[in-house]
């Protein structure tokens, strides 16, 4: 009955210990990082949005393009869609990465497009990484890759010897 008393003592202090020193270390090593509103997530969702009804004036609060200005963006942007006959149907953000002054969100995107080789509409699921950075405490898109099932990919080939 003492030994069980006493184990339960040791137990206790244990834990009381580990959870005081776990608290400390983890203060110093992983300070909070401060929190801009609205989020990466959260701009990357408004941004496809407005892509998506094709408000490009909408669009254009969200990124950061130094070398053109809003009526420039909305030009350039309804040109594209028209030109390749470009429509959002929908996306999914699935996960983003915040990292010191950047940032990246993965998106599933459903669009519809003219194909480049045969001018047929054709639709594309796509995986596309956005990248955003920081600029006076507001989170801007500054660019977008397609990362999976990319229109210009070319299929891999295999050569038998």
């Amino acid at each position: 009955m003492k030994n069980k008393h006493l184990s339960i003592l040791f137990t206790l202090i244990f834990a009381i210990a580990l959870t005081s020193c776990a608290d400390k270390t983890i203060q110093e090593t992983n300070p909070e990082r401060p929190r801009y509103k609205p989020s990466p997530t959260e701009v990357t969702d408004s941004f496809l949005k407005a892509l998506k009804e094709e408000d490009f004036k909408k669009a254009y609060e969200y990124v950061y393009v130094p070398s053109t200005d809003e009526a420039g963006y909305v030009i350039q942007m309804r040109n594209i869609y028209q030109e390749n006959q470009l429509t959002i149907n929908s996306y999914n953000i699935l996960g983003t990465q915040i990292y010191e002054l950047s940032a990246s969100v993965i998106v599933d995107l459903d669009s519809t497009l003219k194909s480049r080789t045969t001018g047929q509409l054709m639709n594309l699921k796509q995986k596309s990484k956005y990248t955003l950075g920081l600029f006076d405490k507001k989170w801007k898109i500054t660019g977008g890759d397609c990362v999976e099932n990319c229109q210009g990919e070319v299929p891999e080939i295999e050569i038998a010897d």
